[in-house]
């Protein structure tokens, strides 16, 4: 009986090494499709000799091979162990001017101008720098296209005259509604839109920006009174995602931000027909920090890259939110202390960086929270230098493979093992390469 084992172990194996190898072939991963194609070919002649020789301590083998099979379906099975304590929370004390896409609209001269720089020197020799180079979607860029390039600024204009739209005011009657039916209501009606994932928590003070940086609200402190945050997160499409950081990723940022402008603007619009004020905060119009709101609501943990990771398709998302006093439920979160575990062992968004921006150590403390924080001066001055978001850290990301069946139960595995943390990173490492190198621009992009 135990002569079985081995065999049955080995061909059981290649089967999901085939299928395995033909998913990374659909990804377009020919890489780790082929590495796969040959991992099958040794299994199965592993079982074929194994059923057909026999050898000394095959029966230990073979009672070593049961037990490891065992604990994969014991792992595979068990809930994730004991979560850790609730987040340390930073203080609420992020000025949006500090913020690079703020300094980046003040105008030379102007009373902001000299205003933020009287007393920010080092940032404004930051700025200098970013600003003598060709620019975000800039003709002189490295990376310029001309279709790319057009198409994602046109989609950020239309999201900028969206921006009008977040101020219309609530109507006078309120539509009473019960929590449970509107907290079901709008989240599937925005899955029903394109919704990934949709989660609610209750609006914190450290979600907020303490003043306005852009926009006409520039300058002005920052009070939202709502009790609710619904945040939302929408896919970027993998195959311009994986051409990082070519013109494809800087049309697919501004696209699904384009997209999640106006999922956000239509619940927002049906919570103030209703009568409940509302606000969505939308791509270069937010009070509130997208990422920390994502997080409470329960749609993801903050990796080393200082995004949002969530649990199915990584950092390959856009995020928007809506803020209402509108009666809902919030959802039960728990911290998955994994993905954080999985960051510190992992570090493949440091060391594809072409900007040198992206921590490679452990996490440190900043304003009494220890996390890891990016250079973000380095990150746009390469943007400013490509042309493009660059969406390099994206790409690499083990967490931003396909949500398939092959991904799925890696990452489960990782939700259940740190032992198996490891071992998918170096499953990552040796399939997918531990700086895969950029796809090419898709055809259609790049017409003749």
């Amino acid at each position: 009986m135990m002569a079985l084992v081995i065999p049955v172990f080995l061909f059981s194996a290649s089967v999901f090494s085939l299928v395995f190898s033909l998913l990374s072939f659909y990804e377009k991963e020919s890489r780790a499709g082929m590495k796969f194609l040959y991992v099958t070919v040794i299994l199965v002649t592993a079982g074929i000799l194994g059923s057909v020789y026999d050898y000394p301590a095959k029966d230990i083998l073979a009672v070593l091979i049961a037990v490891f099979a065992t604990v994969l379906v014991i792992l595979f099975l068990i809930k994730p162990g004991a979560e850790k304590g609730p987040h340390k929370n930073p203080p609420r004390n992020v000025d949006e001017h500090d913020i690079i896409f703020s300094r980046m609209k003040l105008q030379p001269g102007s009373t902001g101008w000299r205003q933020y720089y009287s007393s920010h020197s080092f940032e404004k020799g930051q700025d200098d720098i970013a600003r003598a180079l060709p620019g975000l979607l800039s003709e002189r860029s490295r990376f310029h296209n001309k279709f790319a390039f057009v198409a994602a600024d046109a989609s950020f204009g239309i999201i900028e005259y969206l921006h009008k739209a977040i101020r219309h005011p609530a109507s006078g009657n309120k539509v009473k509604f019960s929590p449970e039916v509107l907290t079901g209501y709008i989240k599937e009606w925005l899955h029903y839109l394109g919704a990934h994932s949709t989660g609610i928590c209750e609006l914190r003070d450290y979600h907020l920006y303490t003043v306005r940086g852009r926009g006409e609200d520039a300058g002005r402190e920052v009070v939202n009174t709502h009790k609710y945050a619904i945040a939302f997160t929408v896919e970027m499409d993998h195959r311009n995602m994986m051409s990082a950081p070519l013109s494809p990723t800087v049309f697919e940022s501004s696209q699904q931000y384009l997209r999640s402008a106006n999922m956000a603007l239509q619940a927002a619009a049906f919570l103030k027909k209703s009568g409940w004020n509302s606000r969505a905060h939308i791509d270069g119009d937010y009070e509130v920090i997208c990422p920390l709101v994502a997080r409470d609501a329960g749609l993801g943990e903050i990796g080393r890259m200082g995004l949002l990771i969530t649990p199915s398709l990584g950092p390959r998302v856009r995020i928007a939110v809506v803020t209402t006093d509108a009666p809902l439920i919030t959802d039960y979160v728990q911290n998955d202390h994994s993905v954080t575990d999985f960051c510190r062992i992992c570090s493949k968004c440091a060391g594809g960086c072409p900007a040198n921006c992206i921590p490679a150590g452990e996490m440190e403390v900043f304003d009494n929270v220890e996390r890891w924080k990016i250079n973000s001066d380095l990150c746009y001055r390469y943007w400013c230098t490509a042309g493009t978001d660059c969406g390099r850290c994206i790409s690499v990301c083990p967490f931003s493979h396909p949500d398939n069946m092959m991904h799925r139960i890696i990452r489960r595995f990782i939700r259940r093992s740190a032992i198996m943390r490891k071992v998918a990173l170096a499953a990552d490492n040796f399939f997918y390469g531990e700086k895969p190198v950029p796809k090419d621009i898709p055809s259609w992009m790049n017409p003749q």
